[in-house]
């Protein structure tokens, strides 16, 4: 299989099936995807990720944070330490990135700085530092049980859900498409008058702003002072209006575009659409996954969980704790229309897929699982389940222009 070690594939091998069309779902680290993916796409993203200047801001700004916020214990900082070295024990303090950090080891310990450490690994490994908060105290915890959580996060990733890309058969219904938003409406409104007779229309605006400021005049006059005149207008207005309208169900009378209603006349508001933006495309697709022995059944779960854990933040803790202040960014993804074509006789590696786009970078936004496609539930002997549909949805992080079809045939 293409990439054994790499990747899944459902089915088997269909990368190596004459004439095959799937779909190729590469799974990047958001840093990653920035780094691989965006720096070749000529967009903003792109510009963000080639520029040193807004690289190093964030670098310095995110990496603050993350120290305040995450990487409180003293245990975790050791853990940093040791997991980069094999050996603990002379070599691990003269190796180590965290000079400061192996003073206050080595002080804390009774080691000098400068005195030969004749303490071997296990006694190092041993050694018991502050940890976390633990029902209002802190837990005491050693190298060698910190390594192994560390050691249980990595073998999680290791164990495939890291993966980097997952081949599958492409689904029987495939479809996409491309949103132009044209919404941002300008109203020309009586303005339009000034295109088709502009001595009639300087005549109504004069009249207009006439109008206004002496019913503005009015309205002040009513409102304001503290004498007889204002005082009765203000009043009489108040009143009447509630004479009017006492339950506050009559429209208003004094409404133009109401009055122009009433002889059965609606302004024109000569409203022109202007283009705002691209839609973000989106790509949803159903795979149906059937089992037909327990390897498949158990690698159709893998990738149901690989995509599963894609969606989800990632935890800046060293430990892989879920409890930090702030989380990484999940999983994104190219989705990738493969074809493998075969010449004179020979099956050939797969090229990209001439009739459908690959994406720039996605978010999967939505995974939607049904265990009972015909609406009964069915398992064999083993409790796994033979048939499951799976819907995906993925979004593109950002909308296209021409310019990407300029850099890339295939979107």
């Amino acid at each position: 299989m293409e990439g054994t070690n790499k990747s899944y594939a459902y089915p088997i091998q269909i990368s190596e099936i004459p004439y095959a069309s799937f779909i190729k779902i590469n799974k990047y680290s958001y840093k990653d995807g920035l780094k691989q993916v965006a720096q070749n796409q000529r967009d903003a993203l792109g510009s963000v990720s080639n520029s040193s200047g807004i690289r190093n801001v964030t670098n310095a700004i995110s990496n603050t944070a993350n120290w305040a916020y995450n990487s409180g214990t003293k245990s975790d900082k050791y853990a940093r330490i040791a997991a980069d070295n094999d050996d603990f024990g002379d070599v691990y303090f003269r190796n180590a990135g965290d000079v400061a950090a192996i003073k206050q080891a080595r002080k804390e310990n009774g080691v000098g700085w400068f005195t030969k450490d004749e303490r071997t690994n296990d006694d190092i490994l041993d050694m018991k530092f502050e940890g976390r908060y633990i029902g209002g105290e802190r837990e005491q915890v050693s190298l060698r049980e910190v390594l192994d959580r560390k050691d249980a996060v990595r073998k999680f990733n290791d164990e495939g859900y890291a993966k980097s890309y997952c081949n599958l058969a492409l689904p029987n219904e495939f479809q996409y498409q491309y949103g132009a938003n044209w919404n941002n409406t300008f109203k020309l409104g009586t303005m339009a008058l000034l295109a088709d007779d502009p001595k009639r229309a300087a005549t109504i605006l004069g009249v207009g702003g006439a109008l206004g400021s002496g019913g503005g005049l009015l309205k002040n006059r009513a409102r304001g002072g503290n004498n007889l005149f204002g005082d009765l207008a203000a009043g009489t207005a108040k009143g009447s209006k509630y004479a009017s309208n006492p339950f506050s169900i009559n429209s208003d009378l004094m409404d133009p575009t109401n009055i122009a209603g009433l002889a059965g006349m609606a302004p024109n508001e000569n409203a022109i659409q202007f283009f705002s933006k691209m839609e973000f495309r989106q790509f949803e697709l159903n795979f149906e996954f059937a089992s037909r022995n327990e390897k498949e059944s158990t690698m159709i779960q893998d990738i149901l969980k690989w995509f599963k854990i894609g969606m989800h933040p990632a935890s800046l803790d060293p430990l892989g704790s879920g409890t930090g202040v702030l989380l990484g960014f999940p999983d994104v993804f190219v989705l990738e229309p493969r074809f493998v074509p075969v010449k004179q006789g020979v099956t050939m590696s797969s090229e990209p897929h001439k009739m459908m786009p690959k994406t720039k970078l996605c978010a999967l936004q939505g995974l939607n699982v049904n265990t009972t496609p015909f609406g009964t539930v069915s398992t064999v002997h083993d409790g796994t389940i033979p048939l499951i549909t799976a819907t995906l949805r993925f979004t593109e992080l950002t909308a296209l222009t021409r310019t990407d079809f300029d850099s890339d045939k295939h979107l």
